[in-house]
């Protein structure tokens, strides 16, 4: 699963290259070349040439960063050696949109720092899949291997030119259900276990934070609209996870004082005792 997200994403970046080229050249990578006269020149800058620069810097930024996303997850299940709360069929599911999501702007030729994170946390996702198969005992090698060659199946054609049409014009829409499907599977494991167990604060944060500024950079670049209503159901549904992750994070934190406080008190009692 993991060779195949890399081989996907070498794909990726040649054909963004080959899309990026053939469109407007930029100036230090941020600059369209009428914005980077008006702003080093004497021309007054418009105000088109500010929104677009900084939907430029943020898509960039997105994308240069999107490699820290689960880094914060990754390192909390290797040091607890444990995936408890974690939903293996989220992080399938949300694998495949993200696989879904780079083919449909490929597709759609849609410039590629509106979408490469996606390939870049795809990599991550199956780096947190491939971790399953140390920390989970429920789940056996051979179930493991079996969705990933079904995986490879699904995907392949759609970054061969094998796959139909109806299939492009349709992925956005199966997006979104892909998108509700893995994040409601993981809000309903929230909510039967009564916490989140070893889901990591800091890369929900990010991820939220990120959906929030893609929506931004999409409406300033004028995006194909069922792409903007997808990131629209992904800021929603992932904030609803991350209230639950801060609800948890709060009740340990207020569990962890009483215990501390507890402590201290016996400790106290325990010093007047032998006082006396």
């Amino acid at each position: 699963m993991l060779v195949v997200m890399l081989l996907f994403s070498f794909s990726v970046s040649l054909n963004a290259q080959t899309n990026d080229h053939s469109k407007e050249e930029y100036k230090l990578i941020i600059f369209s070349e009428l914005c980077y006269d008006q702003f080093f020149g004497n021309a007054e800058v418009s105000s088109d040439c500010i929104s677009d620069t900084i939907s430029r810097t943020i898509s960039i930024l997105m994308v240069a960063f999107a490699i820290m996303n689960q880094l914060p997850q990754i390192h909390k299940i290797w040091k607890s050696q444990s995936i408890q709360g974690i939903s293996f069929n989220a992080y399938y599911t949300e694998l495949y949109l993200l696989s879904f999501i780079t083919a449909y702007n490929l597709y759609k030729q849609t410039k590629f720092i509106l979408y490469g994170e996606n390939a870049i946390v795809g990599l991550e996702y199956s780096i947190v899949l491939s971790l399953f198969i140390f920390y989970d005992k429920n789940l056996n090698f051979h179930q493991w291997l079996f969705k990933a060659v079904f995986f490879i199946l699904i995907n392949t054609p759609l970054y061969i030119g094998l796959g139909p049409q109806w299939i492009f014009d349709m992925t956005i829409y199966i997006n979104m259900s892909l998108l509700f499907m893995a994040r409601f599977l993981q809000i309903r494991l929230n909510c039967q276990n009564r916490n989140t167990g070893q889901l990591s604060l800091l890369t929900q944060l990010q991820n939220s934070a990120g959906s929030i500024a893609r929506l931004f950079t999409l409406f300033n670049d004028n995006a194909d609209f069922s792409y903007m209503i997808y990131v629209l159901e992904d800021n929603i549904m992932g904030s609803i996870l991350l209230m639950q992750i801060i609800k948890t994070w709060r009740a340990e934190r207020t569990k962890n004082k009483k215990n501390h406080d507890i402590s201290e008190q016996s400790t106290c009692e325990d010093i007047k005792y032998d006082q006396i």
